[in-house]
């Protein structure tokens, strides 16, 4: 998923500000598994306190998952 994600979404004007910080956050939180001041201070413009926590709490149960799902080399998709 985070695949799909643009190279150069920071200069895409398909973006608003809010989407580009949230994008921004996620992809660090699953590269590095932390989130920098800087990307937590660009979140926080754009989200109250419970917005950030949920975010966070949403990137890291679907980063479990994806861990999870590929050390069992498990298919989550349904196959007919």
């Amino acid at each position: 998923m985070v695949d799909a994600i643009p190279e150069h979404f920071e200069q895409s004007p398909a973006f608003t500000d809010e989407e580009k910080a949230v994008v921004a956050a996620s992809l660090e939180l699953t590269r590095r598994a932390e989130l920098s001041n800087e990307a937590f201070d660009r979140l926080a413009r754009h989200l109250d306190e419970r917005q950030l926590v949920e975010l966070v709490v949403n990137i890291g149960v679907a980063n479990l998952n994806n861990r999870f799902t590929d050390a069992f080399w498990a298919d989550i998709e349904e196959k007919e």
